[in-house]
């Protein structure tokens, strides 16, 4: 069995390498409250061409990188329809957009399947706010112009691998309960009170793998993890966790 590969650039920033190729999922790199994209910081981290790019949910450091990464790479990015909105208000074209539904199945290049999980974001229990349709350019200057819309988990089979990546700290338990994976790259950004009881009951995996634990509000050169992951050991003192150091390849055990 081929291994695969990480590199993990902060917040739920991930690039895969297997023996087929490579791709991403939420590679957001700004990390600017105020600017929100700075091209310099893009090209300075993201440096490679994946097959395709993979997106959770449309927030503000999830999303905004995105023009600028596709108009380099020239992949096609699967995401929601408000993420596929806020492209088309960006001038991406309509060849590199996928609109993804939830419970669908891709067969992507490199001989990767993905199968996109309806999920919600951490403090959101109904259906999130969205875009049916392009914004206007000027509200997406802002944070709050970059709305979560409709989020996804992925539970992706690459070189007999199953990977899950949950982005945000919440699930949908009808949906998820019973998944199996090898690694569960798992969003823990200020996980609230139950969050560990609902992982141990909706997913059995190897190892649990934390993202999204980094102070994400200040540049990767400045990059510090917040206390997250102790506080989830805490509750679970026998988790099997790994954990993965930023902008490096790590081959997954």
């Amino acid at each position: 069995m081929n291994p695969v590969s990480v590199k993990w650039y902060g917040i739920n920033a991930l690039e895969f390498r297997h023996s087929g190729g490579s791709f991403m999922i939420d590679p957001y790199v700004s990390r600017d409250r105020e600017k929100l994209y700075i091209p310099s910081e893009v090209d300075k981290y993201i440096t490679s061409t994946p097959d395709f790019i993979l997106m959770t949910h449309a927030h503000w450091d999830h999303l905004p990188d995105m023009p600028h990464i596709l108009k380099k790479s020239g992949a096609v990015l699967y995401a929601s329809r408000t993420a596929c909105n806020i492209m088309r208000a960006c001038g991406v074209p309509e060849a590199q957009l996928h609109e993804l539904a939830y419970g669908e199945t891709l067969q992507l290049p490199g001989n990767v399947k993905v199968t996109a999980l309806e999920s919600r974001h951490m403090g959101i229990e109904g259906e999130p706010e969205g875009y049916k349709e392009p914004p206007p350019r000027e509200v997406l200057d802002s944070r709050p112009g970059w709305k979560c819309g409709e989020t996804f988990a992925f539970l992706i089979e690459v070189d007999g691998q199953k990977i899950l990546d949950l982005g945000t700290a919440n699930m949908l338990e009808e949906v998820i309960h019973g998944t199996e994976c090898d690694y569960l790259f798992c969003g823990i950004s200020r996980w609230k009170d139950g969050f560990p009881e609902m992982l141990m009951r909706n997913l059995k995996f190897r190892y649990l793998i934390p993202v999204h634990h980094d102070e994400f509000t200040l540049p990767l050169d400045k990059f510090y993890l917040r206390n997250d992951l102790q506080r989830l050991i805490a509750e679970l003192p026998d988790l099997k966790y790994f954990e993965i150091p930023v902008l490096q390849w790590t081959d997954l055990p």
